[in-house]
Order: structure tokens, then C-alpha cells, then sequence
């Protein structure tokens, strides 16, 4: 969806000229930033093995002369702190990029270009939004912009963003806030992949199911009346299916994983598959993880009943879930960042995904999730690409984004 234009929609003025020469330093430093990029996504980061990028990020960010540090799961945290009109009550303004990857540790990480074109898996998502925040944390901290700067400014490479990681890392950097009762942050702005035009201020809720059955298995010719696992996890799958097609717009299930069975020879005594639940809705969640687990109970009591003296259970866990959360589009911050869009001449469009950024949004917290500039496409394949076609224009609407809400120039 495009956001309203002209008089429905009439662009506010903003101080990002007075970031000119912060934008001439940071447009002058793409290939600094496509070379960081591709050393980053060079590094294996799979979900719950961040360490070694989280090395080389914390090695970056502390050469600029930053306060870094490491919290309790991982994150990396540094601090650029206001200037000399700042208020030591002053709320931080959040910027995140997360670490890992949903490639396993073995999967090769060797970059190859095709024209303009580099192509490696992760090169994108999110070797672009963790470059992208160390070049932010460079500028930012600069004479001429840090002076400007009424909040402190945290930037925060987490851990734990994709699959079965959770947002673990934001949860546990938000957790800690709160725990602490230190000051709540003023926004945070998540920088994931690339883009320059996206604006998520919508974060999807999601859970992930694990629908497991078990029974006593046997011989096919000696046990024909043993329960079979796999075909009872294949009726629940067929009827998930059938409930997948019934959901309206906003509300997807999918199955994405299955799997079970001993031998060639067996009748199964387990069977297993995954489900991942969304929907901009969080209520409908709750609703389609009950109807999962009612039909695979169906599915294995069925079973059961047609293979008389064994018994087949079924257990179903969640593996992950995300809350959701969400921001009008009149929303100050949302408007900012249409602003800071149009400012690079790019027309804003509005978006939904399920990023670290939902863990603030769930909280009450302004959030938004931006991409780091240029194009890509093939995420989360080993055929990821990224081109760098004017990507400092999603660098500059970053830098336009945070510097605003850190100068205390948004009234939210």
C-alpha cells in the first residue's frame, strides 16, 4: 500500500539539510560499506552461533571509539551519547540490526558477481542492515551531528532475530530496560535487509508448532494393526491444509517442516511436522494454534480407532512466538520516515513483516523497521543477491530517521 499523497497527505518539513554534510561523508562511503557488507555475511552466524560476527561488529564499533559491550545473551550495545544540550533524562532512540542467519553453519558463504550484482546467502539480510548500522554509528557520532543530538542514541546488533531464534535478543535488550526501570526509549528504528522505500510499522504476530505423534510402531506383516504415525500426521497435514485455504486476507498457516518413521520396514512409531502461524491480528493466533491442535487430536484419535489395541498420542508445542504489534500511519514516527523517504525521492510504502521491531511495538514503544538501501531479492536461499543501485539514498533515509528523533525535533 502507498501512503496518501498531496493535500491528504502533505509532507512536514523536517531539518535534514542540516545533515548535508553528514550525507556528502556518508554517500562518499559506499564502497566501505558494500566491503563491510560482504565481510559480514563471509562470517557463518546461524541462529544461537552469532559470536564471531558479533566479534567483528563489537571490533568495528569500539575502533570508532564507542562504548561497547555484550549483554547476557549476546547483543552487542553501543552507546553515542547526546551532546552538550542533552538531558541526562533524556529517553535513547533504539537502532537495530540483527546478527544471524537461517543458514546452517556448513552452508558456503562464497562471494561471486554477476555484473552489479553480488551473490552470497546473507549478503542481504543482514549483512546490509548490520553494515548499514556501523556506518550510521560512524556519522552519527560526529562532531557536527552528535553535537545536535538531545537523546542518546543505542545501537544494538542482536541476536536471535530469525526462525526458532525468537527475537531473543530484543526481547532479552527490552527486557533488561525494563527490569532495570531504566528510561524507556523514545523509538526504535530496526534496519533489516535492503530497501529504500518499505516502511513496516506493523509487526505480524506468529507462532510456530511443532505437532508431534507417537506410538508403539511394528512390523508391517506382523503388526497390521499397529497405529501408524505418518499416516496420522498426514491427515492432520491435509487437514491443516484445508484450513490454511479457508483464512481471509492478513492470516496465513503453513506447513514447513515433516518428517519421521525408524525404517524401510516399519510402521512408524513417530511422525512430526511444523506449522507457522501469522496474522496481523494476534488474536487470531491463539485461534488458529487451538484449531491446529484440535485437528491433529482428531487425526490421532481416528488413528487410533481404526487400529484397535494400540494407542497413538499426539502432543503439540509451540517453538516460538512473536508477539505483534502496530503504528498508524499518521503516527509521528511513521510520518517522519515517509518524509525521510520522500527526501531521498523515493515514494514511502507502507509494509508489515515480523522483525525485531515487534518487540517494542508490542510494549508501546514507537518502532518502525527500514531496510539499508540498494535492491535484493532470493532472501533466506543460497542465491540471495544485492545490488547496489543508489544505495546511499537508504543510508541518507536512515540517517534522516534517527538523527530527527534523536535531536528531539518529533513530538510523539
Amino acid at each position: 500500500m502507498t501512503f496518501l499523497r498531496s493535500s491528504e497527505y502533505p509532507p512536514r518539513r523536517h531539518a535534514f539539510d542540516s545533515l548535508s554534510a553528514s550525507a556528502r561523508r556518508l554517500a562518499d562511503r559506499q564502497s566501505e560499506t558494500i566491503a563491510r557488507q560482504i565481510a559480514i555475511a563471509e562470517i557463518a552466524a546461524p541462529t544461537g552461533a552469532e559470536a564471531r560476527r558479533a566479534d567483528v561488529v563489537t571490533q568495528w564499533l569500539s575502533a570508532m571509539g564507542l562504548a561497547v559491550r555484550r549483554d547476557a545473551v549476546g547483543n552487542v550495545i553501543a552507546s553515542i551519547p547526546g551532546g552538550a544540550r542533552a538531558d541526562s533524562s533524556a529517553s535513547p532512540v533504539v537502532v537495530m540490526a540483527h546478527l544471524d542467519t537461517v543458514f546452517d553453519a556448513d552452508v558456503p558463504l562464497a562471494v561471486r558477481h554477476e555484473g552489479p550484482r553480488i551473490v552470497m546467502p546473507g549478503i542481504g539480510d543482514n549483512g546490509r542492515g548490520l553494515a548499514a548500522l556501523v556506518l550510521l554509528a560512524d556519522v552519527l557520532r560526529a562532531d557536527d551531528v552528535g553535537a545536535t543530538l538531545t537523546h542518546p542514541i543505542e545501537l544494538v546488533a542482536t541476536v536471535g532475530e530469525e526462525g526458532v531464534g525468537n527475537l531473543r535478543g530484543a526481547r532479552a535488550y527490552f527486557d533488561e530496560i525494563e527490569r532495570a526501570g531504566t528510561l524507556r526509549p523514545v523509538a526504535a528504528i530496526a534496519l533489516d535487509g535492503p530497501g529504500d522505500s518499505l516502511i513496516v510499522h506493523h509487526g505480524i504476530a506468529s507462532r510456530r508448532l511443532h505437532v508431534s505423534f507417537v506410538g508403539a510402531g511394528g512390523h508391517p506383516w506382523a503388526d497390521p494393526h499397529a497405529a501408524n504415525a505418518i499416516h496420522a500426521a498426514g491427515c492432520a497435514v491435509a487437514a491443516v491444509a484445508q484450513l490454511a485455504k479457508a483464512q481471509p486476507p492478513g492470516v496465513t498457516v503453513s506447513v514447513t517442516r515433516i518428517g519421521g518413521g525408524e525404517s524401510l520396514t516399519s510402521v512408524p512409531a513417530g511422525a512430526w511436522f511444523d506449522v507457522d502461524v501469522r496474522a496481523l491480528d494476534g488474536a487470531a493466533v491463539g485461534r488458529l494454534h487451538e484449531l491446529v491442535r484440535r485437528l491433529s487430536e482428531r487425526a490421532a484419535q481416528d488413528t487410533t480407532r481404526q487400529h484397535t489395541g494400540t494407542l497413538l498420542t499426539v502432543t503439540v508445542a509451540t517453538l516460538g512466538d512473536r508477539p505483534g504489534g502496530r503504528l498508524d500511519a499518521a503516527h509521528p514516527l511513521v510520518r517522519l520516515a515517509a518524509d525521510a523517504t520522500r527526501w531521498q525521492q523515493r515514494e514511502p510504502r507502507s509494509a508489515s513483516a515480523s522483525t525485531d521491531a515487534n518487540i517494542p511495538l508490542s510494549r508501546g514503544i514507537p518502532a518502525i523497521t527500514i531496510g539499508g538501501g540498494g535492491i535484493g531479492g532470493g532472501a533466506h536461499t543460497d542465491h540471495e543477491w544485492y545490488e547496489d543501485v543508489e544505495g546511499a539514498r537508504g543510508l541518507l533515509r536512515a540517517l534522516g530517521i534517527v538523527a530527527t528523533v534523536a535531536q528531539g525535533a518529533l513530538v510523539m
